[in-house]
């Protein structure tokens, strides 16, 4: 592993804007399993130096999820309109499951309707669904029992 001089020492964690943290909060966790080990609300003058705007305030929920801590974050100080699709920058969180089959059958008991039937490109299969402002949420299955594309591709082996 190449060493560099910034002195990264590990992934700290995901967060996705979300325009309702109470029906977000309720697909990440009542859905997809978040373990939520916070929730918190935001305000004042630190929130105000972060985003730059006077009367910044919010709502962070953070939790594991497939071993990543992912954080929920709603701005509540903001009116944010839906996109249908990102475009460039963050495009999608990609969750690793063991069968990919399975994981249909869960998302479509829990009512919701993925996009496609899975599909395998170069060995992998997947599919996707949305979370209720849209993002899109992959789920992977990888041949021969690995579980990341770091595994796949030998990375690190």
């Amino acid at each position: 592993m190449t060493q560099h001089p910034i002195g990264i020492v590990g992934f700290s964690h995901v967060c996705i804007a979300v325009s309702d943290a109470e029906a977000s909060l309720r697909f990440y966790r009542d859905v997809l399993g978040l373990d939520v080990f916070f929730d918190i609300e935001l305000e004042g003058p630190p929130m105000e130096v972060v985003t730059g705007e006077a009367g910044a305030r919010g709502r962070m929920i953070g939790g594991m999820l497939g071993g990543t801590v992912v954080e929920l974050l709603e701005f509540t100080h903001r009116d944010f309109a839906r996109r249908p699709e990102n475009t460039l920058g963050y495009t999608n969180i990609s969750l690793s499951v063991s069968d990919i089959d399975a994981a249909v059958a869960a998302i479509t008991a829990a009512g919701l309707q993925p996009e496609q039937q899975p599909v395998d490109i170069g060995g992998v299969r997947m599919f996707f669904i949305r979370d209720p402002d849209g993002t899109p949420i992959e789920f992977v299955s990888y041949p021969n029992g690995e579980r990341t594309s770091a595994q796949m591709w030998g990375y690190g082996n």
